[in-house]
């Protein structure tokens, strides 16, 4: 268990060795050592009393600008301390809490006194430019003896805010994707109002068996599967490529929204999605709200550490592939590759050196001449407009 106070070895060392001094000073020598002995410990005492008083009546105050915070939002958190007993308060350590969790290392230390009756004041503005957690106030209020022999950690507080990735709502960004070829496919096991009917063949060993029909294998004892047609739409494999875009943090936001919005403009216009590269979700699809609200919360903390390209590469087909990239390396863009036969890419670019820019903007054009699809998303400042931009026009 930690104990709210504790003695400082520096200045407890001091203390010990005087009070052994003094105590057989007086003993042996009488006469002005014993008054000596009695100043020092009456000092301690009383030091420690002052200490104890100040401790019980210091007022503490911790307000802000808003009770809620978005990406891109300003709040401002206003601390005040102020003495309330008759004594200063020599010596008070305030430790700011870790803003990010991304931060590294403490928060920010600040050392000042109060005298009597004194407010001493606080204001610090923070910038959400990060999904993430935030945390404002103090982790740590040390007030401290004049003589620096103990010291007292004071109750503090400070208040979390949990801001998530920016979704915007584009029902026209994700347009209906049609199959290979643009002719009518076939797929098995596959029905509603896109889909007719076309029969039946035979069952084959290590298939699913809900898309058998069953009433056919009554009448004949054959197990059959049911093949529909499809009328032009084709599932959307979405990919969210977590390497580390080796920019900045800001970055890898982007391209988490910019994949949430392809998500939700898929939902919205009722695509058949499956996705690729989340963790939690790798294969499964976005049917409801309530998934894709699911999806949402798991975002938070959600970390851009993936090795490779992982699940892309074990994707047969790339044609009916949206994959999201931060571009760390210019391998989605090796036309000697199989990614060159990737449905669309979506490169994020923020933070890049003009030369950087130019490099990928020259093999972002070879793509499209070549006839692939690709887009650039260079700001985050207005992602809207950037992807209605990039992607819808």
């Amino acid at each position: 268990m930690t104990l709210p106070f504790r003695f400082h070895k520096e200045t407890f060392f001091i203390f010990l060795a005087g009070s052994a001094l003094f105590f057989l000073s007086s003993r042996y020598f009488g006469g002005i050592y014993i008054r000596l002995s009695r100043f020092w410990f009456t000092f301690f005492t009383a030091d420690i009393l002052i200490l104890l008083i100040n401790s019980l009546t210091l007022r503490f105050s911790l307000d802000y600008s808003s009770d809620h915070m978005s990406k891109g939002d300003r709040v401002e958190y206003r601390i005040s301390i102020q003495g309330g007993s008759l004594f200063p308060a020599s010596s008070l350590l305030l430790e700011l809490a870790q803003v990010h969790h991304s931060d590294t290392g403490g928060g920010e230390k600040i050392r000042f006194s109060l005298r009597p009756g004194e407010t001493w004041t606080y204001r610090r503005e923070v910038h959400a430019r990060l999904r993430g957690v935030y945390t404002m106030g103090i982790s740590r209020l040390r007030l401290k003896s004049f003589s620096g022999l103990l010291s007292i950690d004071l109750a503090v507080r400070a208040r979390n805010f949990y801001v998530y990735p920016r979704v915007f709502e584009i029902p026209e960004l994700l347009l209906k994707h049609p199959s290979p070829g643009g002719v009518t496919g076939s797929r098995e096991g596959s029905h509603g109002d896109e889909h007719n009917f076309l029969g039946l063949r035979e069952y084959r060993e290590g298939e699913s068996l809900k898309d058998i029909s069953w009433s056919r294998f009554m009448q004949t004892g054959r197990p059959l599967i049911k093949i529909w047609s499809s009328a032009g739409g084709d599932r959307i494999h979405l990919y969210l490529d977590r390497r580390p875009s080796k920019v900045s943090p800001l970055c890898d936001d982007t391209i988490l929204e910019v994949f949430l919005c392809l998500v939700r403009s898929g939902l919205s216009t009722g695509q058949r999605m499956v996705l690729h590269g989340f963790p939690g979700w790798e294969g499964r699809s976005v049917l409801t709200m309530k998934d894709f609200d699911n999806l949402y919360r798991s975002t938070l903390l959600l970390e851009f550490d993936a090795p490779g390209l992982g699940e892309l590469n074990s994707l047969e087909k790339l044609e009916n592939v949206y994959a999201v990239s931060g571009m760390p390396d210019l391998s989605l863009l090796d036309e000697n590759s199989r990614y060159a036969s990737l449905g669309h890419l979506v490169a994020v670019t923020l933070d890049r050196s003009d030369e950087e820019l130019e490099r990928l903007k020259v093999l972002l054009l070879q793509r499209t001449g070549r006839g692939g699809y690709a887009s650039e998303i260079r700001s985050d400042r207005n992602l809207e407009e950037e992807l209605l931009w990039q992607l819808y026009s």
